[in-house]
This record gives structure tokens, C-alpha cells and sequence, in this order.
């Protein structure tokens, strides 16, 4: 089955704010954001889905969150069928980026990419010496995705800290943070993987200028 580019987008998107729901034999696709942020990664979903499967999908913002709501036999068997994803309850811990992707970096980074525009965070906080300093840290409940990510990045000679994990006093999840620090992170991060979310890339860009 094709992978491209873009198809390794919409894997990362839905590893981190998607989901797959079956019942009666039938399957409903849904991925889920943030109208004030995440506006421009949906109308590029739209787009991606479009050009990839031919697939005509709208999204709304409902209970002050964006929705994404389809059908689409050929997705499903891409994902799940082909790449072996995880779906369904507990989904979250169990996510990975799948083999038929991780040994090629011209594909894994549009998963990363995706990643990071979802369960990305891009912001500054404070160091001796440096008062703005930047940091770009993804989130998950997956310790195997976490684990790859470190390794992944690292490889490709981004300055990656230790797996940071902790566990919030209203969930029972335990969160695992992957951060890379400073303007010489966020840069090449921008020049080698970049964001199809408007409004991390700017903040990004203004980080480094």
C-alpha cells in the first residue's frame, strides 16, 4: 500500500488526536483540535484527505472544539489493516510510529511533523544567562512512541533531553515529555521537519529571529 509524504502527516495526526470508533461492523474515522489553534492544520487535513483518497470531508467546531467526523474504508484499512495501529479504548498508550515508516526520515518526520502540530507545545522559559529560552516539547501516554522520538530525533543530531515522565493528580495516565531546548533546536527543527499548523509555526518562527 502507497505511502507518501502526506499520508505519514495524517498518521501523525491521528496517533495523537484521532480516533477510530467501530460498531455493527461499520467504522467511523474522527480526529478532534482546538478552533483557536488548530484551524489551518484541519483545513489541511481537508486538503491531505482530499488529494490522497479522493475523499470529500468537512469539520465543525462543536462544544467549543473542532470535529472531524467521516466514513472511509480506504483510510481505515491504511491505518489499521496496513500499519497495524492501535484504535479503540486505551489507544493512546499503545500508539508507535509503525515499521513500514520508521527506518525512512523522508516519511518519519511528516509523522513527527504531525505530532508536533497536535501534541506539540512551542514555548520559552527561563535559564541563567538567557531570558527568553525556547523549548519545543511533545506529550504522550505512549512510553514505545516517546522512545522512538528520542532515538529518531537524536539520530538526526537534534539536541533531545531525557524523557521527562510524570503523572497529573487528575489522571491516572503517566504523560512522557520530549523536549529539545534552544533557538538552535527550534531552527533546525523549523528547517527540517517544519509545522503545518499556522499558529505553532509562527510562534516558532518568533522564537528564533
Amino acid at each position: 500500500m502507497k505511502i507518501t509524504e502526506k499520508r505519514a502527516e495524517v498518521v501523525g495526526i491521528y496517533l495523537s488526536d484521532g480516533y477510530i470508533y467501530t460498531k455493527d461492523n461499520k467504522w467511523q474515522i474522527g480526529f478532534v483540535g482546538n478552533p483557536k489553534t488548530d484551524l489551518t492544520l484541519f483545513e489541511n487535513l481537508k486538503k491531505i484527505i482530499k488529494d490522497e483518497w479522493n475523499k470529500e470531508v468537512n469539520f465543525k467546531i462543536r462544544a467549543k472544539g473542532l470535529r472531524m467526523v467521516f466514513r472511509s474504508k480506504e483510510i481505515k484499512e491504511f491505518l489499521i489493516d496496513y500499519l497495524k495501529l492501535p484504535f479503540g479504548e486505551g489507544k493512546c498508550e499503545k500508539i508507535f510510529i509503525p515499521n513500514q515508516i520508521i527506518g525512512n526520515w523522508d516519511l518519519v518526520k511528516y509523522v513527527i511533523r504531525g505530532l508536533a502540530d497536535t501534541d506539540g507545545t512551542i514555548f520559552v522559559s527561563k535559564k541563567k544567562g538567557v531570558e527568553n529560552y525556547p523549548a519545543i516539547e511533545i506529550t504522550t501516554t505512549s512510553k514505545i512512541l516517546a522512545e522512538q522520538l528520542k532515538e529518531i530525533l537524536s539520530e538526526k543530531s537534534f539536541h533531545v533531553a531525557n524523557i521527562h515522565k510524570s503523572k497529573s493528580k487528575t489522571s491516572k495516565r503517566v504523560a512522557y515529555r520530549i523536549a529539545l531546548y534552544g533557538r538552535e533546536n527550534v531552527k533546525k527543527w523549523v528547517n527540517e521537519i517544519g509545522f503545518s499548523n499556522k499558529y505553532k509555526l509562527e510562534r516558532a518562527k518568533s522564537y528564533i529571529q
